[in-house]
């Protein structure tokens, strides 16, 4: 039965055509025709998506067209002695069945481990599911060798694995061949993005699961089908650079708030004037800057108290010499000191203040007198009278000039109150500077005291006192300066390290608004893509769901994909119960969970861009009432047209359906007898069941003749037909045609000859030569049989429907060869 061909196509529609933009020049289109994007955004999205090209730099997966043409099992799950399940390498539904424990399934897994190197029926299960792997009777050379098909140069290959007789299940040796070139390592990483992808296999234990499994699982496979990886990277790309310019931000806040609550336990002055600066909600980090590395004025601080640390006064050697000088220089003008050395000197005084004048007027009347006249003669007897006297006051002028210097040294050694012992409310308690700044107001004093016999007491004393209080003083305030070391020396590094961090955080404060928007334009626009492209898939599930349902009144409508990466993801699936809006998972009986998964599966395994053209189904029917068995028969039997399509069932529902509804499959039995001898038979192919429904028309005596011959005739010109498209399918797909030439030379051939003659002598051949072609290949009994399975049909040949039947059946089996 031919399957309608607008249903194939829907089947097919699905992920991104290769011929499609490329993602990067779609997204550059986008944000150039967003008049709300800025440049810098626009920037940050290009590079977050350049970036993805070094992560799409796989090795190149340089097969296609993939069919499976044999399963060879030994030693592994149920199959002892080696078995082999021979498919039909090209498009079409294969039915493997058998009771349970036959090893059917052994088959399935076999293929899926040597392929993928995994089991999906085995994850998340206890060990004991992967102990048994081994069979009992024939487990030391376990072996398995998956045929391929495939388009291409090299359309034969394999993949083998093979384990020692002590070899754990992970320890097989892993290989493919591409004859004619020898055998070599499996390369898991040229085919384990395109398993992950478009995984073939589906298993009873995953139907379930695509639906009630982890809900990021179903989406995530889904929004890698739909070719969205790269927005997904450079969206996940940017997403962590926002978090850590954020984690940034808020790191440096908890630790400016930690900061602020160390400062305040410390008593010293910089820590008050930095938390006052962090207490803003925009600090000024050149003020913390400052304050850390010490460069503000600090007079009253811990500045004002080194300053009062740094204060000197003259040596105590210093003041004892300036006061023994004076002591010395007062007595010795009080020796030299009589009555009539005070006269001369009085005199002497005179003289010479007189004669100063005289010098600077000339000859004059006497100032002091106004009697007589300084005239020259005046003048020399002042001269000799000058210098007796000097002689005799001379020791008197000398101590009195010696008094005068000893008193202008000692004035000299006092300064003024400094401004550091000022008193300030801020200065701390510890720190008293009171008694300093009196003791020094009474040493200043001492630069303008006139000389008295008691000033070198009193020069000794007031130093002495000073010196004493001044030296407690300093001792305190070292003492408060090492306290304030203690206390503010730790902080400077944290704050320093702070502040390094907040400059940071400042310079980033611009890229972190554009990040954030690039961020969101990316989630928008990847989801407006994404629902673009998930609308392909949506409607092939639910053709497949529409087909699979029958009778369930269950309506699913639109599937949606809702997140992001980094966010909760899930597939969101609209149904309707008798036109009520319901949750899926909360109305679906299992076998409507089934059906659901397998709606989901079939999309993704199907799409053009996969490499498999097999899909390999393991017992789908557990749990379908038998209404959705005949809708699943149709499904299967659609996909076929295109694909591959192998299940493994226990359930006879499926090749009855398939049987009853005409549908073209191959159904194959698998037996299992004693000690794991598992054997394959072709239970029924559609050649075999053309020929088997014309034996049966010749033995229905209840049909007129006339109508039986037509039947019967028919039948093996169906069964001549579905030989030929097999063999066309196999040698073309060999000779490396791509499977879509393949199905469009098949679709050509219109008539049963031309099918032959594609079969036999391939593309190109002509179907007015086929007799010809025929005779001088294998003989005149092959144009006969042919003529007479086409012609029977219409009109009388000259044999019996029996004869026909036999002569079909060997030009099949010719064909078949």
């Amino acid at each position: 039965m031919r399957p309608d061909p607008d249903a194939v196509h829907v089947v097919h529609v699905g992920g991104p055509s290769a011929s499609a933009p490329r993602l990067s020049d779609v997204v550059t289109r986008r944000l150039a025709e967003d008049p709300a994007v800025t440049p810098s955004v626009t920037r940050t999205v290009l590079r977050a998506l350049g970036g993805t090209e070094s992560d799409n730099s796989a090795t190149e997966f340089d097969h296609s067209g993939i069919f499976l043409r044999s399963i060879r099992v030994r030693g592994f799950r149920g199959i002892g002695p080696e078995a082999t399940l021979h498919l039909p390498p090209g498009p079409g539904l294969t039915l493997v069945v058998g009771r349970n424990g036959s090893g059917k399934s052994s088959f399935a897994e076999a293929a899926e481990l040597a392929l993928t190197g995994g089991n999906r029926r085995w994850d998340g299960r206890s060990a004991a599911w992967r102990e048994g792997w081994r069979n009992l009777h024939d487990g030391s050379a376990a072996r398995i060798e998956l045929a391929l098909l495939t388009a291409g140069g090299a359309p034969s290959s394999t993949i083998m694995k093979e384990w020692e007789p002590t070899a754990d299940l992970a320890d097989a040796h892993w290989t493919e061949q591409h004859p004619p070139g020898p055998p070599a390592e499996f390369d898991t990483d040229r085919w384990a993005a395109q398993l992950e992808l478009y995984r073939p296999f589906l298993s009873y234990s995953e139907l379930g699961a695509l639906v009630d499994g982890k809900p990021s699982d179903l989406f995530d496979a889904l929004h890698q089908l739909l070719g969205l990886d790269e927005l997904t990277v450079a969206q996940e790309r940017i997403r962590v650079r926002r978090l850590e310019l954020e984690r940034a931000v808020r790191d440096s806040r908890l630790e400016r708030l930690e900061l602020l609550e160390l400062l305040a336990s410390v008593d010293d002055d910089r820590a008050v004037r930095v938390a006052d600066l962090l207490r803003l909600a925009q600090p000024d980090l050149a003020a913390v800057g400052r304050e850390v590395l010490g460069v503000v004025d600090d007079p009253v601080g811990s500045d004002g108290l080194r300053a009062i640390v740094r204060l000197a006064l003259p040596t105590g050697t210093d003041v004892a010499e300036a006061a023994v000088r004076l002591t010395e220089c007062g007595a010795a003008l009080a020796r030299d000191t009589t009555t009539d050395a005070a006269a001369d000197l009085r005199v002497l005084e005179l003289l010479r203040k007189a004669r100063d004048h005289r010098t600077a007027s000339g000859t004059c009347p006497c100032p002091v007198c106004g009697r007589g006249a300084l005239d020259d003669e005046w003048f020399r007897d002042t001269e000799a009278a000058i210098d007796q006297l000097a002689v005799r006051v001379d020791a008197l002028a000398t101590a009195r000039a010696d008094l005068d210097d000893a008193v202008r040294a000692a004035r000299a050694l006092p300064n003024l109150v400094p401004a550091e012992l000022d008193f300030d409310p801020r200065t701390p308690p510890s720190v008293d500077t009171s008694a300093v700044r009196a003791a020094w107001a009474d040493w200043a004093a001492i630069s303008g005291a006139d000389y008295t016999p008691e000033l070198p007491d009193r020069l000794r004393g007031v130093h002495a006192r000073l010196a004493d209080e001044l030296e407690l003083l300093q001792q305190g305030t070292r003492k408060e300066l090492d306290r304030l070391h203690e206390v503010w020396t730790p902080l400077v590094p944290r704050i320093a390290s702070w502040l390094e961090g907040a400059h940071k955080v400042a310079a980033d404060t611009a890229e972190l608004r554009t990040v954030k928007k690039a961020e969101d334009w990316l989630k928008s626009a990847t989801a407006g893509l994404r629902g673009e492209r998930m609308t392909p898939l949506a409607t092939t599930a639910r053709w497949v769901w529409q087909t699979l349902r029958q009778q369930s009144n269950v309506e699913l409508g639109a599937i949606r994909l809702q997140g992001n990466a980094g966010t909760a993801r899930r597939v969101l699936l609209d149904v309707t119960v008798d036109d009520v809006d319901g949750a899926a998972l909360g109305v679906m009986s299992q076998g409507e969970l089934h059906a659901l998964g397998l709606s989901l599966f079939l999309p993704r395994a199907t799409v053009e861009e996969s490499p498999f053209r097999f899909v390999m189904i393991d017992d789908p029917v557990q749990a379908m009432d038998p209404a959705k068995v005949d809708g699943l028969a149709q499904v299967l039997a659609t996909v076929a047209w295109t694909r591959q399509v192998v299940v493994f069932t226990h359930d006879e529902r499926l090749a009855e359906a398939v049987r009853r509804m005409s549908l073209d499959a191959t159904v194959l039995e698998v037996q299992r007898r004693d000690r794991s001898v598992v054997e394959v038979r072709v239970s029924s192919d559609p050649i075999r069941r053309y020929l088997d429904d014309a034996r049966a028309l010749v033995r229905t005596p209840q049909l007129p003749a006339a109508i039986a011959d037509e039947l019967v005739a028919t039948c093996c010109r169906s069964a001549v037909e579905a030989a030929s498209l097999a063999r066309a399918r196999r040698t073309l797909l060999a000779a490396g045609i791509n499977h879509r030439e393949v199905e469009r030379h098949i679709d050509a051939a219109h008539s049963t000859r031309a099918k032959v003659a594609l079969a036999v002598f391939g593309v190109g051949s002509k179907v007015d030569d086929l007799n010809k072609n025929l005779v001088a290949r294998e003989g005149r009994w092959v144009v006969d049989a042919l003529r007479d399975a086409t012609a029977g049909a219409h009109v009388p040949i000259g044999r019996t429907m029996r004869e026909l039947i036999g002569e079909t059946e060997k030009f099949v089996d010719w064909l078949s060869r």
